[in-house]
């Protein structure tokens, strides 16, 4: 798993590594700093294969940011390059830090100027970048945490018009202007090409809008004690390909009840599809059968889209599931919910689940939406068979999206956006669940006080049944014996990199569902 740390883990570890192991924080600053000297020097080297002589102009807040970017100029200009320095700010407003880095490069004839010492405006700031074919920002760090306004939007705006023009910016650990725990754009923030990070990636370089202003996120080694992480609390983790090996192992010597038996409760009249989605999806993640339970009316329709997988039906509007017992006794895990629909007979069917079973249990669309009301049922009465069921059962994923969050939450969807953790962790204490909570960056909650963020997968994955095609996912790596924990995590991350698997053949614009569950072969080959 990939540590992801907030503003103050970011600066607890910081601490830790210069007032308890004893590094000096000048060999940080040094380290990283050459850090992002040698990124820019490999694009200036680049440009001048181009008979290019570039201009590299490095724009320096006055704290320890500051002080990196005043580094990186430093070591730049003692390579031979045309670097200008503009620090914002008078010399006595500079950090400890910073100030013995302006002192070393103004003694080495570095080309500074301070914006204080002239006479400057809007106009010659923006003329100012203009004139730089590199840019390294260096004005705010990751412990940004008011709007940003006056010379500093000016600076930021004028960066990001010189971008639009060609200019190449590097960022020093985060893009300035972007909350380094939400990702938020604090007023204004610059668009980077690239930022180079410092130790682990920050939770904001991940969370959208941030993401999109990163660039390319380059992540550099410069020192940090990792005994430090034993003493903070990490909040944030991110699922990564090497994790993969937790997924159960092939052994020769096994049959189709070796690799789990999945239960789908899915599709209505007209509504087929979403059904043999899921189906299709779990067998490509390994399980050994997978029984599908649907009205009669789609029999024909999966014999021919799932031929593999066992059909059990109940006729349009039945209310008695003689079937569920004996099917509920031979699966590993169940999934119910895609393609339903909110009919009498659904909450009914629901209701049976809910009181019956014990296996690891998956509720997506349809299922959410009778538990929060929609159906002709009453949300408190599924709430109370949720929360009695999870007591019952050995796991319950439940995966929601913004719409359906904000239906079983009550919240509104700002609301969910503004504090989606608050919100989520009540959510999954007061039912006893684990919620994947489905967004451009999804967020999975298990109740262990961590918060899994996927990073996978891609904007051609909002496409009309691809929510389908997770909880196959999910409850084939449940009936394969994964935790329903580890199976959240795993599988969204997998659904996210299908996604992108596919995207990679076909492209974004055009991925559809089915895209995505081809594109679990290519990442599990």
């Amino acid at each position: 798993m990939e540590i992801l740390l907030t503003a103050e883990q970011s600066r607890f570890i910081d601490s830790y590594s210069i007032n308890k192991t004893g590094i000096p924080s000048l060999v940080l600053m040094e380290r990283a700093s050459l850090a992002v000297a040698d990124e820019v020097f490999s694009v200036s080297s680049e440009m001048r294969k181009s008979r290019l002589e570039p201009r590299i102009i490095a724009l320096c807040g006055n704290g320890n940011n500051g002080g990196d970017g005043i580094a990186a100029g430093r070591i730049l200009y003692q390579r031979g390059e045309n670097v200008c320095i503009i620090i914002v700010g008078p010399e006595e407003s500079l950090s400890e830090d910073a100030l013995v880095q302006y002192n070393i490069a103004k003694n080495m004839g570095v080309n500074i100027i301070m914006l204080t010492d002239i006479e400057f405006s809007p106009e010659w700031i923006m003329d100012a970048l203009a004139s730089g074919d590199i840019i390294i920002d260096a004005l705010f760090g990751t412990g940004l945490s008011r709007e940003v306004n006056g010379l500093y939007k000016d600076m930021i705006d004028a960066a990001n018009l010189a971008s639009a023009a060609g200019s190449m910016i590097f960022s020093v650990d985060i893009p300035s202007g972007i909350n380094s725990d939400t990702g938020e754009v604090m007023g204004a923030a610059v668009i980077a090409d690239a930022t180079i990070t410092f130790g682990f990636k920050k939770a904001g370089q991940i969370f959208y809008p941030g993401s999109d202003y990163c660039g390319e996120l380059i992540l550099a080694d410069i020192g940090f004690d990792d005994n430090a992480l034993d003493e903070t609390e990490i909040k944030y983790l991110a699922f990564e390909r090497e994790d993969l090996n937790i997924l159960p192992a092939r052994i020769n010597d096994s049959n189709k009840g070796s690799y789990g038996r999945v239960l789908i409760i899915a599709g209505s009249k007209n509504m087929a599809g979403a059904a043999a989605l899921a189906a299709k999806a779990a067998y490509k993640c390994g399980c050994g059968l997978v029984n599908i339970y649907t009205c009669e009316s789609n029999r024909v329709i999966l014999q021919q889209l799932v031929p593999e997988a066992v059909l059990c039906t109940y006729e349009d509007g039945e209310e008695e599931f003689l079937e569920l017992e004996s099917l509920l006794d031979k699966a590993d895990a169940v999934a119910i919910g895609p393609g339903l629909g909110l009919s009498h007979s659904v909450s009914v069917l629901l209701e049976s689940l809910l009181l019956s079973s014990e296996k690891p249990l998956i509720l997506d669309a349809d299922a959410l939406n009778i538990i929060s009301g929609m159906g002709d049922g009453d949300s408190s009465h599924y709430k109370t068979l949720l929360k009695n069921a999870s007591k019952r059962c050995s796991g319950i994923i439940v995966t929601p999206h913004l719409k359906e969050l904000s239906r079983l939450t009550g919240y509104n969807i700002q609301e969910l956006k503004t504090k989606p953790d608050e919100v989520c962790e009540e959510f999954i204490n007061q039912n006893g669940v684990i919620c994947i909570s489905k967004d451009a960056r999804t967020r999975i909650y298990d109740g262990t006080g961590k918060i899994y963020v996927n990073t996978s997968g891609n904007s051609g994955m909002s496409t009309a049944g691809s929510g389908d095609v997770l909880t196959g996912i999910l409850v084939s790596l449940a009936a394969q014996g994964l935790s329903c924990p580890t199976a959240a995590v795993c599988g969204t991350w997998l659904h996210g990199a299908a996604g992108d698997a596919a995207a990679a053949e076909v492209g974004g614009r055009s991925l559809t569902a089915s895209d995505i569950a081809e594109g679990i072969v290519r990442v599990l080959k």
